[in-house]
């Protein structure tokens, strides 16, 4: 008997010790991707609730071969499986549903997906972000305290003592140590729900951490920049660059023949503005060379169409040294600490208004867009990055809503809409009262809402203990005069939760 038939047999039989015996002495390359498949089988059979190593194996397994098995069944469910018990349970939905395409019908796919979407309902995380930090900084201190605190290297085991137990618990978070200034700079990223997360785990540091360093969000604007950008073993000068800033603050690179990389353009503007500035004025950026004046194309941007000569253009453009007092003289607002971002609002209404919850929205606004739309963009089986890793990290975002009375105001008039508004606030100010009671008050984090023809809305993210909140949201509507009150997670295929329905 083959190998790849004893193993699949062995799997059938529950021997999944043999099966990982047999496969893994094989060098890596010397696996085909079935056998692969088989293993990762194995793991997950291995693997018991709360033990995330044989899931991970598995995955790691699994996904390099997705374009080969794509189509099929067995791959896609054991990929979903792996997510499932990874507590994952956004992408073993995504994979469910790929499953089931694979084989309609198929009854245990359909209640693997069942249980995915009741989970994703209900919102609990396993263990919130909340309860994560109370351990990290406990493990912190009771490690810190081994070392004596007149050494001359105190700080510095301080230090890295801190940032590898947060790198232990949230390892996607990527941190800088600068030990001359004490202290631990987190990237931010590409989305602001990064710098939600982050700024709860700067809060939530006990006060005698805070004395030994500091935790800065967001990678600092450098106040030294070289002419030559290392990327990919590459150097490229970036001396000769010229800017240009639009007075509705859009940026034009200009160089005569172009050659160099997004990500080092990318990497320039940090360095020039730092994270939070760069995330919180969000301007467009192109690039132009000579070949723009000389033979300008339908890709050539208006600002450089603008200009029939090109030394014109220059005239009103700054090399890099420049860039960052141009762009504040053209309205860029510099200077912006990650809290004042994350109370930085954006306005939005639905293209089309319908009577689902959620869809029926007409205006609204918020503090966190992307996620926003991400839920309005997504299907009900799509991936969502961004409420995959809030939930990874143990952060539940949802919102309520809830139905004014019949009797009250047309959804389109004036006194509705402040209605609406009203409830929010009194929700807001009643959810902050009770958490002030148990000392949590940083337990939420209130996005703003909406307002829609049936519903009113308030967007939340809760990094603590998520029935606190909403039992102190059900005692609110219970007091209401209000015919529909529930909440529901950011997700098209999680159902609403009610409190109170007439």
């Amino acid at each position: 008997m083959e190998l790849l038939e004893q193993c699949k047999e062995w799997n059938n039989n529950e021997e999944y010790q043999k099966v990982v015996d047999a496969l893994e002495i094989l060098p890596e390359n010397a696996r085909t991707p079935e056998m692969d498949s088989e293993l990762a089988k194995a793991y997950n059979n291995l693997g018991e609730p709360g033990d995330s190593k044989p899931f991970i194996q598995a995955l790691g397994l699994l996904l390099p071969h997705e374009e080969y098995f794509r189509g099929n069944h067995r791959f896609y469910f054991r990929v979903a499986y792996s997510y499932f018990y990874l507590e994952e349970h956004g992408l073993a939905l995504h994979y469910f549903k790929q499953a089931l395409d694979a084989r309609p019908g198929d009854e245990d796919t359909i209640d693997m997906m069942n249980e995915c979407v009741n989970w994703l309902t209900d919102g609990v995380v396993a263990v919130s972000m909340s309860q994560k930090l109370e351990l990290v900084w406990e493990d912190i201190q009771k490690e810190i305290r081994k070392y004596n605190k007149n050494s001359k290297i105190f700080n510095v085991r301080a230090i890295n003592i801190t940032a590898n137990h947060i790198n232990d618990v949230f390892p996607k978070i990527k941190i800088n140590i600068f030990y001359e200034s004490r202290t631990i700079e987190f990237e931010a990223g590409d989305d602001k729900s990064n710098v939600f997360m982050l700024e709860y785990i700067k809060d939530t540091m006990p006060d005698n951490l805070k004395g030994l360093f500091n935790i800065r969000v967001g990678i600092a604007a450098k106040e030294d920049i070289k002419d030559i950008i290392v990327y990919e073993d590459e150097e490229y000068d970036i001396s000769e660059l010229r800017f240009f800033v639009s007075d509705d603050r859009q940026i034009v690179i200009y160089a005569d023949e172009f050659d160099i990389p997004l990500e080092v353009i990318e990497q320039l503007f940090i360095d020039i503005f730092g994270e939070i500035d760069l995330m919180a004025n969000d301007f467009e950026f192109d690039i132009a060379d000579e070949d723009d004046f000389d033979a300008p194309t339908e890709d050539t941007c208006d600002i450089v169409l603008d200009y029939e000569e090109k030394e014109d253009f220059l005239k009103e453009c700054v090399d890099y040294r420049g860039l960052k007092e141009r762009a504040k003289s053209k309205g860029f607002r510099l200077g912006i600490s990650a809290k004042e971002y994350l109370k930085m609002y954006s306005g939005y209404r639905l293209q089309s208004v319908g009577d689902d919850i959620r869809e029926d929205i007409y205006t609204g606004t918020t503090c966190l867009p992307s996620l926003i739309s991400e839920y309005i963009s997504s299907g009900p089986f799509d991936k969502m990055p961004i409420m995959d890793e809030l939930y990874r990290n143990g952060v539940v975002a949802g919102f309520f809503c809830f139905s004014l009375e019949e009797s009250d105001q047309e959804n389109d008039s004036f006194e509705y809409e402040f209605e609406v508004m009203n409830i929010r606030n009194q929700l807001i100010e009643y959810i902050l009262n009770e958490l002030e009671k148990l000392g949590k008050t940083g337990n939420i984090a209130f996005l703003e809402g909406a307002t829609g023809k049936i519903c009113g809305y308030l967007d939340f993210l809760i990094f603590g203990n998520f029935m606190d909140i909403m039992s102190a949201a059900y005692d609110f509507f219970e007091e209401k005069n209000i015919k529909l009150a529930g909440y529901k997670t950011f997700r098209k295929i999680s159902k609403l939760v009610t409190f109170r329905e007439e």
